[in-house]
């Protein structure tokens, strides 16, 4: 694919001229670092500090942290948005806790967002909605009750026929509820739970927090757009075009969110230019005879497309109900404005490449690769590829 490693056969003689840095891009997403410990860690009440990882603990990170309007810090607020999913007492909890926020103790957490009235103790429906809908059927089936519906029909089947007392007995174990002030802070707060969720370039709850509650002020989705766009700018300046490629493929997603599909088309494009240019981060044209020894043929190519681009270029062009030539037109639009110091494909054959792709038509695809490399040897007759 695009972006990877051109260096490996060569790693000796680079390493003695220049350092390099290579994006890793994956079938249409971000290559994430590789975790050190367990993303789920089987603790009771605290999770289990790793030494392998440089990890800031939550109480230093609240130093330079800003405090909501409910006087909550954003690890707070994230504990409020799992609370639901966790008893009282003996839980387990996942291990980002601890290595991606610095929250060792997550139960002392809850019971202090209990004490301060953004918490309660669950009921009985809470209690039988954590479990599975095995343990329900088998529960219904014990009683001679239909074990057919959904988990909602369940729930309210036993509820309704079977006595509070034997399934009081039967879930005895209680889990936390929001209360309206727990609800308010969350929904105040709500970017907490979406950066969690969404691996957008080095953002986390940490990070956004000054951010969002910096001037000027606007929604957290208006503040991590500005952010992307600034952060996709400085790795153009720096040359670090894979970087650059990965801030323009969040930022297709994240336009995809808000169902603006031909936006998001747009900036597919960009990925696909860029994917296919032959350039990674802190491109350097002296050692273009190293990066050339990937780039052709096909089948042995780093520059291709990434399954994940492929399949997100297409789910735009049905969205949106577009014939092939009416795809070509919209991306080629925009791949017209763009530049690139190296590009071993013109945009037509990019967006050809894409639908090739999506055919699976390999034999035109080693076509055009093999057209490429002609033209690129007539560019550069010193180079072997």
């Amino acid at each position: 694919m695009s972006f990877l490693d051109f260096f490996r056969s060569k790693s000796k003689s680079v390493q003695s001229k220049k350092t390099f840095s290579q994006n890793g891009v994956t079938a249409g997403n971000v290559k994430q670092p590789k975790a050190n410990i367990s993303s789920f860690i089987k603790v009771t009440t605290e999770i289990i500090p790793s030494v392998a990882e440089d990890i800031v603990p939550a109480e230093k990170r609240m130093q330079n942290a800003i405090v909501s309007k409910h006087e909550l810090y954003p690890h707070e607020v994230l504990v409020l948005d799992y609370a639901h999913s966790y008893y009282t007492e003996g839980n387990s909890f996942q291990g980002f806790w601890w290595y991606r926020y610095g929250v060792r103790d997550v139960d002392k957490c809850l019971r202090s967002l209990l004490e301060r009235g953004f918490l309660q103790i669950g009921d009985l429906q809470s209690a039988i909605a954590l479990e599975n809908a095995t343990v329900l059927k088998e529960e219904l089936k014990k009683h001679g009750l239909k074990v057919s519906g959904k988990k909602d029909e369940l729930i309210q089947r036993l509820i309704s026929e079977v006595s509070h007392q034997e399934l009081n007995s039967r879930f005895a174990k209680r889990t936390y509820q929001l209360t309206e002030l727990g609800r308010q802070a969350l929904e105040e707060e709500s970017y907490v739970p979406y950066i969690h969720r969404h691996a957008l370039e080095d953002l986390d709850i940490w990070s956004l927090n000054r951010i969002i509650h910096q001037p000027p002020y606007m929604s957290y989705r208006d503040k991590i757009w500005g952010y992307l766009n600034k952060r996709s700018m400085e790795h153009f300046a720096a040359r670090d075009f894979g970087l650059y490629r990965n801030c323009r493929h969040y930022m297709s997603t994240f336009l995809m969110e808000e169902k603006k599909i031909k936006d998001a088309l747009g900036m597919l494009a960009e990925v696909v230019f860029y994917d296919l240019s032959g350039l990674g981060n802190g491109y350097d044209p002296q050692f273009l005879d190293i990066y050339a020894q990937n780039f052709f043929p096909y089948k042995d190519s780093t520059v291709t497309m990434a399954p994940g681009i492929t399949s997100a270029v297409i789910h735009c062009q049905k969205e949106l109900n577009l014939l092939d030539e009416e795809l070509k037109t919209i991306m080629l639009d925009r791949m017209n404005r763009l530049s690139a110091p190296l590009h071993l494909f013109t945009p037509e054959e990019c967006v050809d490449i894409v639908l090739m792709e999506s055919h699976e038509d390999t034999e035109a695809l080693t076509k055009i690769y093999a057209k490429a490399k002609r033209r690129f040897k007539q560019k550069f007759p010193d180079i072997k590829c």
